[in-house]
């Protein structure tokens, strides 16, 4: 991975705040976070079609094409028992693969559900607790030690020593302090900071950064 500045590290709190339109006592409010919220639904829908991708293997296979020419072959030398019998391999092996992935993506979902990741948001000028996959651009979280990084984060005030292993490979334990990035997939193992969320999902930074012949 090509080591990249992230954009948001040479510019000031005040400046990304102002960017974000957020107010750091407040933080975000309901109607701003849903209006927020609407890009991630792109991601979602791209999920079903990639199952019904699989789905369609059993069909339109490479041996599936030749189980469907031994068919044609069949109906022309009127042999309609083998017809019979290879139509219903074909089927029974396509609704077999269908149930499989279907219980594999039942599964995924579980575990998903099991490793949830909540952190505390600052929200109407309240603070709570919400899954770490809903945060948006703008959001103000609380970090302390021991909290895994969800989405790329600006710190705002406080410190924190970050473990970047996961990213980077290197074990050293990096310190952040105001105005610093906390990159999502990084993991807290001292200190506590406010920080406000820049980036989610697959718009944060390393994901974002092309891979080049060094890795």
């Amino acid at each position: 991975m090509t080591n990249q500045i992230n954009p948001y590290e040479t510019k000031t709190l005040a400046d990304v705040l102002s960017e974000l339109k957020v107010q750091v006592a407040i933080g975000l409010t309901d109607a701003e976070v849903l209006e927020r919220r609407k890009m991630s639904v792109l991601t979602k829908c791209g999920e079903k079609a990639v199952n019904d991708a699989h789905v369609l293997e059993a069909l339109l296979g490479l041996t599936a094409f030749m189980l469907e020419f031994t068919i044609a072959a069949s109906l022309v030398l009127h042999k309609y028992i083998d017809v019979y019998l290879i139509s219903g391999l074909m089927f029974f092996n396509a609704t077999l693969g269908f149930i499989q992935e279907l219980k594999a993506a039942r599964t995924v979902k579980a575990l998903k559900k099991s490793l949830q990741v909540f952190v505390r948001v600052l929200r109407n000028g309240q603070w709570l607790q919400t899954a770490g996959n809903q945060l948006v651009p703008g959001d103000i979280i609380r970090i302390r030690t021991g909290d895994f990084i969800t989405a790329d984060a600006k710190i705002i005030n406080g410190t924190a020593g970050a473990d970047e292993s996961a990213l980077t490979g290197e074990s050293k334990l990096i310190n952040k302090n105001v105005g610093a990035i906390l990159n999502a997939g990084s993991v807290i193992k001292n200190g506590e900071c406010s920080a406000v969320v820049i980036a989610t999902g697959i718009k944060t930074f390393l994901v974002k950064q092309p891979i080049g012949p060094n890795g």
